[in-house]
């Protein structure tokens, strides 16, 4: 939860700035997007009670599981865009797609979105983004390239 609740705080406060990380940032359409993955264990385990716990269907334990945490700003207004729908598309190169639909999450009065990944190769992996928003008509997409350690 802590470190969740960094990574979101720290997208934020980056766009704030003004000075995202290049190295996390995608401007797709009218649309800012910065991601961070995160290794599913660094976010510590959680009571069952516990809201995190059952997230994108609960955490699989298992040292391969990065969670993807996508925020989403208008371009021109820099307001944050709580309505979207998200997906990931995520590919080993050279292997088949997994998609995922990433999930709404509030920290505060902030949205994000999210999903768990299995990145179990060496990769490089390739990560398409599509975001479709309600006041836009279409799709948008952009992609980007991580490697998992």
């Amino acid at each position: 939860m802590k470190a969740l609740i960094f990574l979101i705080a720290l997208l934020a406060t980056a766009v704030a700035a003004g000075q995202g990380d290049a190295g996390q940032h995608l401007l797709i359409g009218d649309t800012d997007v910065y991601y961070g993955l995160t290794p599913s264990a660094a976010l510590g385990a959680h009571p069952a009670s516990h809201p995190e716990a059952s997230m994108h269907g609960g955490v699989r334990g298992n040292r391969y599981t990065y969670h993807l945490v996508v925020a989403l700003f208008d371009h021109v207004t820099q307001k944050r865009i709580s309505d979207a729908r998200v997906t990931a598309a995520v590919q080993e190169i050279g292997l088949s797609e997994t998609r995922r639909k990433l999930e709404p999450m509030r920290t505060g009065d902030m949205i994000s979105y999210g999903a768990y990944l299995d990145l179990g190769g060496t990769g490089p992996y390739r990560v398409k983004l599509e975001v479709r928003r309600p006041d836009r008509p279409g799709i948008v997409s952009g992609q980007f390239e991580y490697r998992s350690e």
